[in-house]
């Protein structure tokens, strides 16, 4: 469709003039229809436990008891656990925290979906509570010094310098 087309039958859907609205994930964007209560998810396994947190909060925006249906193929442990995460919460933190720990964190360059990439010496998930420790750290000697000019920070700024060479200012 072109985007005037679109456009129109939104707003159409908005003011009830259209009951039932058949859609991609364009969906997700802008859309605030509060009276909209019942939304399908067909091929639920195919989307990111984010994008259906998203999509289901198109529902239920006003004051009628919403459904958000999620119709899924395969019968695997992985697919299971994430039906069964995004029908049991509706906390986003929740959601992100499990979707991390079922997908990984991705990579770059590949066929994983995009996330962070693997570290060598941690990971992402387990030494969450290091990570933050290490952060609450790192902020700290930036705060204090924020050019590494300290002789205990010495070492910091050769290795900021070594591995940032050209991509940071110090």
């Amino acid at each position: 469709m072109r985007p005037k087309e679109k456009d129109e039958i939104m707003e159409r859907f908005k003011n009830g003039e259209i009951d039932i609205l058949i859609s991609t994930t364009v969906i997700e964007v802008g859309v605030n229809v509060p009276n909209s209560n019942i939304m399908v998810i067909e091929n639920a396994e195919r989307f990111g436990l984010a994008q259906l947190h998203q999509l289901r909060g198109r529902v239920g925006r006003g004051e009628y008891q919403s459904y958000c249906i999620l119709k899924y193929q395969g019968n695997s442990q992985i697919i299971q656990e994430r039906m069964k995460v995004i029908s049991s919460t509706n906390d986003g933190f929740v959601i992100s925290e499990k979707d991390l720990e079922l997908r990984g964190s991705g990579e770059f360059f590949g066929t994983k979906q995009h996330g962070l990439p693997e570290f060598k010496i941690a990971n992402l998930f387990e030494d969450i509570e290091l990570l933050k420790e290490i952060q609450a750290i790192s902020m700290e000697i930036i705060h204090q010094d924020p050019l590494l000019e300290k002789t205990e920070n010495k070492e910091f700024r050769l290795l900021v310098e070594k591995n940032f060479k050209g991509r940071i200012e110090i």
